[in-house]
């Protein structure tokens, strides 16, 4: 889905968008990150939803097919969307979107 962003403010940054009714209520969820080597059949996968954290080497859900990734889940205000905003590193670029 493609990224959508209210103006971008010097200092605060462009306001995200809802990529399903493109209401600007984002609501941050859970957050996923990914840590590996390149390649590495296991790494670090650290999860934080409602104040708890979990960390096991369980890659599945990784965004980055070879090295480490970051998922922010969010929930829609406007539409109850349940978005999940994804950065990736793929051969020394980083790509960002929603999933």
């Amino acid at each position: 889905m493609k990224l959508q962003f209210e103006s971008y403010e010097e200092g605060m940054g462009g306001e995200l968008k809802c990529p399903s009714c493109g209401n600007h209520f984002l609501h941050h969820d859970k957050i996923e990150i990914f840590e590996r080597e390149e390649d590495a059949e296991k790494g670090l996968h650290i999860e934080i939803e409602d104040g708890i954290s979990t960390t096991d080497t369980n890659l599945f859900g990784n965004p980055s097919e070879r090295r480490h990734g970051l998922l922010i889940h969010f929930w829609c205000e406007g539409c109850q969307a349940k978005p999940v905003l994804s950065v990736s590193q793929h051969k020394g670029s980083t790509y960002v979107d929603f999933k």
